[in-house]
């Protein structure tokens, strides 16, 4: 039994000797980042109008009697679908479609009318539109070919109308 406890007291004092076991050491762990709340944007009504915002930083021009002449002067002329741009290239005329979706790259704003990179589509290079998308629009100006990509280039905030 004397045998025991000294095998057991030796256990002990090893124990004792040996190096202590090290604990973890706290780490640091910053307080989290501030995400300022959304800012609302109360929807469009369907009957107004889109506002174009300018996406440089130059002023938009004022409404002259010159820059209403991007629409056809003709009181019949009817708006051809967006499908069908590409048989009117190089013509000045009306393109009418839903916009499937809007983009933003730079300082260069599109609007497209389904999700292939081959169809009609309008760009702008001075202003940007919001909440278009799933909405009825018409574009006028010339339909000019862009890597074989029917386009019209929207110089003038008239040049975007909502469907009547």
């Amino acid at each position: 039994m004397k045998r025991f406890v000294l095998l057991i007291a030796g256990v002990f004092w090893m124990m004792g000797c040996s190096a202590p076991i090290a604990a973890p050491q706290p780490t640091y762990t910053p307080l989290p980042t501030y995400t300022p709340y959304p800012t609302f944007t109360p929807p469009a009504s369907a009957n107004s109008l889109p506002t174009a915002r300018p996406i440089s930083t130059a002023t938009p021009r004022a409404i002259t009697s010159s820059s209403a002449s991007a629409q056809p002067t003709t009181a019949g002329s009817s708006c051809i679908p967006w499908k069908d741009a590409a048989a009117h290239m190089n013509e000045t005329t009306c393109v009418r479609g839903v916009v499937y979706n809007t983009n933003q790259s730079g300082s260069t704003f599109f609007i497209d009318f389904d999700n292939t990179r081959a169809s009609f589509y309008g760009v702008s290079f001075k202003y940007a539109w919001d909440n278009l998308k799933g909405k009825c629009v018409e574009l006028y100006g010339k339909i000019t070919p862009y890597n074989g990509r029917p386009q019209i280039i929207l110089d003038k905030q008239e040049q975007l109308k909502m469907c009547q």
